[in-house]
């Protein structure tokens, strides 16, 4: 009988989430759509990239998929070849690969 009762409030609480998020007041991720940037915003996203050929290890740790090992290991790989001719270039450091790189292609620039 509890199992019951407590069964039946979870399955309400879905429930009542599932129409919040379908009512209009919230939207689920996947009716979202964002809007064409302005070239303001452009600018300030660019000014927000990170330099993978000047940055040290705590700014390159502040890219999302970039932590403290792979950081040391991007300036051990610059340090070494020298800077990178393109952002496709990371791909040569061991830790990278095609998904990390798309990943983080966006919050990086050269």
């Amino acid at each position: 009988m509890v199992l019951n009762l407590h069964l039946g409030k979870v399955l309400g609480v879905a429930l009542a989430v599932g129409v919040l998020f379908t009512s209009g007041s919230f939207m689920a991720p996947d009716r979202l759509h964002a809007a064409p940037k302005s070239e303001l915003q452009l600018q300030v996203d660019s000014a927000q990239l990170v330099n993978v050929n000047k940055a040290g290890s705590e700014e390159l740790q502040t890219v999302r998929g970039i932590g403290p090992a792979l950081a040391e290991r991007i300036i051990a790989y610059r340090d070494e070849h020298g800077p990178f001719k393109q952002v496709d270039d990371l791909a040569l450091v061991h830790g990278i690969g095609g998904a990390k790189l798309q990943k983080i292609k966006q919050q990086i620039s050269l």
